[in-house]
């Protein structure tokens, strides 16, 4: 596409996001983890007929990483409220790129410290509710980055923190007091948020190698999900069977305390599906509220199926009880939930959206091939976010 379409596409989004008449409007955002020349893509979502429409291309500047190894968990785009600012996050470059609705989504900035390295397994980026801070994660140094977001969009470097060279995603409470960050190795991690000056401190660890956990020394807790009060923090993860002949999907969660995460607890989804690789959760408005659906994205890696789980998630007294199970042909990586729809990221280049039915299975609605040149692992995000 050339230059005067690509400024149409941007005027068109800036409109879009602005008008009164468009304020229950939702839109995906899709970072296309391309190694040649990195971009994000906005669509517009048609919620009666799950459609995605092209509103544009965002071009970072930076590459995502050449391959498939990044980790489907890592959530690599950020919207601030109202569609303000726009971050997404260049895995093989390891930058931030930063884009500013007042200046009709053009680049204001591209960001990296020579010690935050995201490497093969990526990294991920979380916002504070109230849009001052930024922080992302860097899997191959093992460092957590704090930004502030400046009123055009521009980021400050403000430290960084080590917890593992393994590290996984971050995500804020929705108090936005804490950040919860996962890791490769047994552990999930706890850090308090200072509001005024975004600093972290470090509170705790907590390991998931108990209960079915304990077979295969530790379960490694993947993408994370974090209930509307802000006391629990629920994980994806796989541990093996009784006999360690396959592996099942566990759910891992802990309750999140100013002392830090406290009560590992693992639960078992058994399922009659073989979606067994779980990776990514995501709460529906009743179960981020307390009692509802929880959804469960699983890979496909080696035989085993790919697809998306549902539960029913009972805050208190916890419990997870599955509903349904459906398989998603060919890939299923992040997911994303609106109301009952939920948009699906199907690596290399495909993008479901499905109809949740009542009994919570799913029904694909559509498929959008993602047509920017380069491949790679991507990640979705729904903006505004509804729950």
């Amino acid at each position: 596409m050339n230059r005067f379409g690509i400024t149409l596409w941007l005027m068109g989004l800036a409109v879009a996001l602005c008008l009164p008449s468009l304020a229950g409007t939702e839109y995906v955002i899709v970072n296309n983890g391309n190694y040649v020349s990195n971009s994000a893509i906005l669509y517009k979502l048609n919620r009666r007929t799950g459609k995605l429409a092209k509103i544009a291309v965002l071009h970072t500047g930076g590459q995502g990483f050449r391959g498939f190894e990044a980790d489907p968990a890592q959530v690599e785009e950020a919207v601030t409220q109202g569609a303000g600012c726009i971050y997404i996050f260049d895995d093989g470059s390891s930058d931030i790129a930063a884009f500013s609705k007042a200046t009709s989504y053009k680049r204001v900035g591209k960001y990296f410290n020579s010690q935050l390295i995201a490497g093969e397994y990526g990294g991920s980026v979380a916002l504070t509710p109230n849009g001052q801070f930024l922080y992302s994660s860097y899997s191959d140094t093992g460092y957590i980055g704090a930004w502030k977001v400046n009123t055009d969009c521009t980021l400050t470097f403000l430290a960084s923190y080590f917890d593992d060279y393994t590290l996984g995603p971050v995500r804020i409470t929705p108090n936005g007091r804490y950040l919860v960050n996962s890791s490769a190795q047994s552990w999930a991690a706890l850090w308090a948020i200072d509001g005024t000056t975004g600093g972290l401190t470090s509170l705790n660890g907590v390991s998931f190698d108990t209960s079915a956990c304990a077979r295969t020394s530790y379960c490694t807790p993947y993408g994370l999900d974090i209930t509307k009060d802000s006391k629990f923090v629920v994980f994806a993860s796989y541990a093996s069977n009784v006999t360690r002949q396959y592996i099942m999907p566990v759910a891992l969660t802990a309750r999140i305390t100013s002392n830090g995460l406290t009560n590992p607890r693992i639960w078992v989804l058994k399922n009659s599906s073989d979606l067994r690789v779980n990776y990514f959760p995501f709460f529906s408005a009743a179960g981020y509220a307390g009692s509802g659906a929880l959804y469960f994205g699983a890979e496909n890696f080696g035989d085993y199926t790919p697809g998306v789980l549902t539960t029913h998630f009972t805050e208190s007294p916890m419990s997870f009880k599955v509903t349904n199970a459906t398989a998603v042909d060919p890939q299923v990586g992040n997911i994303a939930v609106t109301g009952n729809l939920m948009v699906v990221a199907q690596p290399p280049d495909q993008i479901g959206v499905f109809r949740i039915q009542k009994d919570g299975s799913l029904k694909l609605l559509t498929t959008k091939t993602i047509d920017e040149q380069g491949e790679g692992l991507f990640s979705l995000s729904i903006f505004p976010n509804t729950r």
